[in-house]
């Protein structure tokens, strides 16, 4: 895969399908762009922290036409892309929205994102998950290859265990590193029914199969038994 000048890995080009890797506050997180039918760019995750050069680079794709958070937590870079991209529409899950509006005071007013899914057309599909305590969303998209899935943080792959002692340990007693793992601890703070979640998951994964995984925490994953690998790790922890 190529990178663009400012950072983008671009999954595929041709149906403008990429990912983004930047820093927050204690870690890294991922980002997901992908064409909709209207040929403008829709972002979930957008990162927060980057100069102009990154919006360039996207702008090369696409207009930015949707940008969306994928829960209550993956807020930050709002203010940013909003204040960049008057004209595009904004979205969270309702329940997102409720704890994005008490912790970001700069994030203006955000769209349910039953109302962005009609936008995305046939070869991009989002699930807004229910059984969440402040929301929980994740995408695929078609490209030539198969379905890029961006798991949110449902999935990570992250290659080793924090170095904060309490953030390791609490990272290790819950299994969530290192390695393509269930994030069990995003989801104590964020599922109310981890089963019920998990297996909306499974249900899409069956629907879509995953070709490469964008993880909301972690390195990308394209290897070929990346989707037997997904089944088999949402299989063994709804039992």
């Amino acid at each position: 895969m190529d990178t663009t000048p400012n950072g983008w890995t671009v999954v595929d080009a041709d149906t403008g399908v990429l990912s983004y890797t930047y820093k927050f506050p204690g870690g890294t997180a991922n980002s997901l762009a992908a064409r909709m039918p209207d040929g403008r760019m829709f972002v979930m995750s957008p990162p927060m922290g980057v100069d102009e050069g990154v919006f360039d680079d996207l702008l090369q794709f696409g207009e930015v036409g949707a940008v969306a958070t994928n829960n209550g937590f993956h807020h930050l870079g709002l203010p940013a892309w909003e204040k960049r991209f008057p004209d595009a529409r904004f979205y969270a899950s309702p329940k997102a929205a409720i704890r994005i509006a008490k912790k970001n005071k700069d994030v203006g007013a955000l769209e349910p994102l039953s109302d962005l899914i009609p936008l995305l057309g046939d070869d991009i599909g989002l699930r807004d998950a229910d059984g969440t305590k402040c929301g929980e969303s994740w995408v695929w998209a078609r490209t030539g290859g198969g379905y890029a899935w961006y798991t949110s943080d449902i999935l990570a792959n992250m290659p080793g265990l924090p170095k904060a002692f309490f953030v390791r340990q609490a990272f290790k007693l819950t299994g969530s590193a290192p390695g393509y793992r269930i994030f069990k601890l995003a989801m104590f703070a964020m599922v109310k029914d981890r089963k019920g979640v998990l297996r909306q998951f499974a249900q899409d994964v069956e629907k879509a199969p995953p070709s490469i995984v964008i993880p909301g925490h972690g390195e990308l994953i394209t290897r070929a038994s990346v989707a037997q690998e997904t089944r088999d790790l949402l299989q063994s922890a709804i039992g």
